[in-house]
């Protein structure tokens, strides 16, 4: 973060910039880059859209900006791997256009690229002028940033690397100790939440959540509420103030983090939909909605009381008298609303049946006399003399 903010410090001041440090959810598991938030508000548009990225060579990488969350999803996981990016390196973000930011990487295993980096900050005034030694620099930079990097080493290691050579190091605050933090890493506490990173922090208590703007879905220490809508987060926030409590708290360690957020929606899904549920609603119905919960309480999530709710539900529509008398009611009403169709389609019939006789009716009256007439000529026909 020191070589980081150095780097920064270089930067033309008329664009805006911030430092960040990367965390184990910048760079595997959700993949998601939380900006700051007040950088967010004062220089990138207040809805969704396309962010460009660019790195020192010129490349520019595509991706979503979430402006609500204030961070970047699709895209930033292509990005991380091209660059080779771990847990532990720094990244210098400078605006320089309406959604377009230049990316400077730090990494903490390699600090021979960061003095390159500030070499080539140092060095672009005097690109301004020599347009041969600018063309140079770059081809310089590209070929330093593809080489291949070794795997990211533990902080504890790098640190101790860093100390017998003499170089500058960032000691990792512990917890309960003060730690001196940039300007954004304090300014987006709430970004960071949203955004999945792990820190030695308190758990949170059920208790002191006050809204649901306080309300995060934490497991393991990583934050999963970019897996989840935010109507479904919503309503599984009204859940858990049901019960007063996380019903994910107790689910098994090491579970796949899609998972948990599908175990969450399909939680969600039946509550809903056994709120909207009528007597007329099917065993099978029941049936299959307490297999699913049954599942989700093999993982270990809280959802005996939804169980309970449905055995209930179950035994009054279908067990109780109360519920065979009802049924009884139900299908009386629904074979009268089959009668009284069937009586307005015969009556329907009947009206066509009186029309059509009073048609024929017509048409006899009015042939009758011509009918008469002809059968008159043809007897006198037939009893002519020969």
């Amino acid at each position: 973060m020191i070589r980081a903010e150095e780097v920064q410090s270089n930067l033309e001041p008329a664009f805006p910039s911030f430092v960040k440090s990367l965390v184990r959810s910048h760079v595997a598991s959700c993949f998601w880059m939380g900006l700051p938030g007040t950088f967010c508000r004062a220089h990138l548009p207040s809805v969704d859209t396309t962010v460009t990225l660019q790195d020192e060579c010129g490349k520019e990488f595509k991706m979503k900006y979430i402006a609500y969350k204030t961070g970047l999803s699709a895209g930033w996981r292509q990005f991380c791997v091209a660059h080779q990016l771990f847990e532990g390196d720094a990244l210098v973000f400078q605006l320089t256009g309406s959604c377009t930011l230049k990316v400077y990487i730090i990494r903490a295993n390699d600090l021979t690229e960061v003095d390159g980096a500030l070499c080539l900050l140092n060095l672009d005034a005097q690109i301004k002028q020599n347009v041969a030694d600018s063309a140079e620099m770059k081809t310089a930079a590209c070929k330093s940033s593809k080489r291949k990097r070794p795997r990211s080493l533990p902080q504890a290691v790098v640190q101790k690397k860093n100390k017998k050579s003499g170089q500058l190091r960032l000691s990792v605050p512990q917890a309960g100790q003060p730690a001196e933090q940039s300007e954004n890493d304090s300014e987006e506490v709430g970004s960071e939440v949203l955004e999945g990173f792990k820190l030695s922090l308190p758990a949170v208590h059920f208790k002191d959540i006050k809204s649901f703007e306080d309300f995060n879905i934490l497991v393991d220490g990583l934050v999963l509420d970019s897996e989840l809508s935010e109507d479904i987060r919503n309503k599984y926030y009204k859940l858990c103030c049901n019960q007063n409590a996380f019903l994910h708290d107790n689910l098994i360690k090491g579970v796949n983090f899609k998972l948990i957020a599908g175990i969450i929606s399909e939680t969600v899904n039946i509550a809903d939909a056994m709120r909207a549920c009528t007597l007329t609603t099917s065993r099978d119905k029941f049936a299959t909605w307490d297999k699913a919960l049954k599942a989700s309480e093999l993982f270990g999530m809280n959802v005996g009381f939804l169980r309970a709710r449905l055995s209930r539900l179950l035994s009054l529509a279908f067990d109780s008298e109360g519920a065979t008398k009802t049924r009884r009611y139900l299908e009386a009403r629904f074979e009268r609303v089959l009668t009284e169709d069937e009586i307005k389609s015969l009556e329907a019939k009947l009206v066509e049946l009186k029309e059509a006789y009073e048609r024929y009716g017509a048409n006899v009256e009015r042939l009758k006399s011509k009918a008469e007439g002809y059968d008159l000529k043809f007897q006198e026909q037939v009893l002519a003399p020969w």
